[in-house]
């Protein structure tokens, strides 16, 4: 253990390089990738994030796997129960281009002065679970900087790996971990901003895939191993040891898991455009929901009664109904929608536009669209602290 009370490095990425090489050892489909698919896959990815054509809020459960085999522990902690209502809210926007942070009141859709959030190319952004500190990931200087939200100030940058693009948070909120395009994961203790060695997670030039999740009680995490791959890895946290794949409807791009923890349902950003949801109780995938070419992200009212899909090229979100995991009428948004976030009432889903720099509000009482809220030129990220 080093001083931050995390696990040798160079054993804490055996650990996580075994859980791979267990997942895939039996299906060759989700083995390494050969090299010309990997090549495909990381300009994909940065494609997505130089573009604005990002997904944020799901992606940000990527290193959650990590959590027990970097600190020690062997159960996770739930998050805490938080204050519920839109007013008690504020959305926080990344602005790509400019390197600001937009604050937006939840009870007036109005921006408010935008906040310094680290320079360019700010990516990827996550929320303390008691909503008091934001922290918004920035690829130009490769650092995290961390956002008062009581303030709107934000705090000195941290030094993390190489170009990250992901950014979560452990259930307690106590430490943030960031994971870089060259597979290495560096954690931050959130107590006191400070950041541990970054460690190998797997293979050199082998990244994980888009879209993983935890469950809401903290126990299991659904992995994509690599962004080309049709199958979800489920891995236990209290053992590190990788379950039985489960076969998909197409590449995940995108997960997000029900409340209850029973469904996970799994975008599938490719031609054929679809959802597939999981049970969670067997890891079974079942028959793929229809929403449209490219979809790109997800995420939950906080009932689990409804996912709405994000769709970067018809420019608008889909509800599916998870009773009957029927899709609904597609709501317009607006040209390049890249991120999208749930205040915690479940009254409103907010979806960032790229380039007409704007934030769409959505009434889930009546999935209509409200009028947009100007935030600057291309934002990216979206995180609703409470």
């Amino acid at each position: 253990m080093n001083e931050h009370g995390m696990k040798d490095p160079e054993l804490g990425g055996t650990a996580l390089r075994g859980m791979l090489e267990r997942a895939t050892a039996d299906e060759p489909l989700i083995g390494p990738v050969a090299a010309n698919a990997l090549v495909a896959g990381l300009k994909r990815r940065r494609r997505r994030r130089v573009s604005g054509v990002i997904g944020c809020v799901v992606v940000i459960a990527a290193v959650s796997v990590t959590v027990p085999a970097l600190t020690g522990t062997r159960q996770a902690t739930p998050a805490p129960a938080g204050p519920t209502g839109t007013a008690m809210a504020t959305v926080y926007v990344s602005n790509h281009s400019s390197g600001l942070v937009t604050p937006i009141s939840t009870a007036t859709n109005t921006a408010g002065p935008s906040i310094k959030g680290g320079g360019k190319l700010n990516v990827a952004m996550a929320a303390t679970p008691n909503g008091k500190t934001v922290y918004v990931l920035n690829q130009a200087s490769d650092t995290v900087t961390p956002i008062s939200t009581a303030t709107n100030k934000a705090g000195r940058p941290i030094k993390v790996a190489e170009y990250p693009y992901a950014i979560t948070m452990t259930p307690d909120g106590k430490i943030a971990y960031v994971l870089s395009e060259n597979s290495q994961l560096t954690a931050i203790m959130t107590a006191t901003n400070t950041a541990s060695p970054p460690i190998a997670i797997s293979p050199a030039g082998y990244s994980v895939g888009d879209g993983p999740a935890i469950t809401p009680d903290g126990k299991t995490v659904y992995i994509s191993p690599s962004n080309q791959s049709d199958y979800l890895i489920p891995v236990s946290t209290a053992t590190d040891k990788a379950g039985k794949p489960i076969r998909l409807n197409g590449p995940s791009d995108a997960i997000a898991i029900t409340p209850d923890g029973k469904t996970a349902y799994s975008v599938n950003m490719a031609d054929q455009g679809t959802v597939t949801p999981i049970a969670l109780a067997t890891d079974k995938a079942g028959p793929a929901i229809d929403v449209g070419r490219y979809p790109d992200d997800i995420a939950i009212t906080p009932d689990g009664k409804t996912a709405y899909v994000m769709n970067n090229s018809s420019n608008t979100v889909t509800p599916i109904d998870t009773a009957t995991n029927k899709a609904g009428s597609a709501i317009d948004v607006g040209a390049n929608p890249s991120g999208i976030a749930i205040t915690p009432d479940g009254k409103t889903v907010y979806v960032t536009c790229s380039d007409p720099g704007t934030v769409v509000p959505i009434n889930t009482a009546t999935n209509t669209a409200g009028p947009a809220i100007k935030v600057g030129e291309y934002p990216y990220a979206i995180v609703i602290a409470r």
